[in-house]
């Protein structure tokens, strides 16, 4: 669905009344925002609030860490996800994961960042090289 330019600027605007200054989003504010569009209805308040859910679903995928490791690890991956939220900040959801198909190493994502440290991955690295 295409939005007019005022339809996002006020998506945006909005967008940034539910952000905290750590970058993090206030979910009570979002609630505020949301409830107050649909109770007032101002014009082109439905592409507003598409286009506005569409910002904090990028937020939150963004924010987003998955850690999957080859093997278990002993603290399930806590140590690293203390590492990342140093380094990259709070991390609005984090998934730990075992995938035995990496063969070894870890595969960390935030985002749309891949880290791949995985056995697996660099075999087939090799492969695609020689093939």
């Amino acid at each position: 669905m295409k939005i007019d330019r005022h339809a996002r600027q006020s998506a945006k605007k909005y967008f940034r009344a539910c952000v905290k200054p750590d970058g993090s989003l206030n979910e009570q504010a979002v609630r505020e925002i949301i409830q107050l569009l649909v109770t007032e209805k101002p014009r082109n308040y439905l592409p507003v609030l598409s286009r506005l859910q569409r910002l904090i679903e990028i937020a939150v995928e963004e924010r987003t860490v998955q850690v999957e490791s080859a093997t278990p690890l002993p603290d399930r991956g806590a140590s690293i996800f203390q590492d990342l939220e140093k380094q990259f900040g709070p991390a609005s959801r984090t998934y730990y994961e075992e995938k035995p198909n990496l063969l070894g190493g870890l595969r960390i994502r935030r985002g749309s960042s891949i880290w791949d440290g995985s056995l697996s991955s660099r075999l087939d690295r090799l492969q695609q090289a020689f093939s």
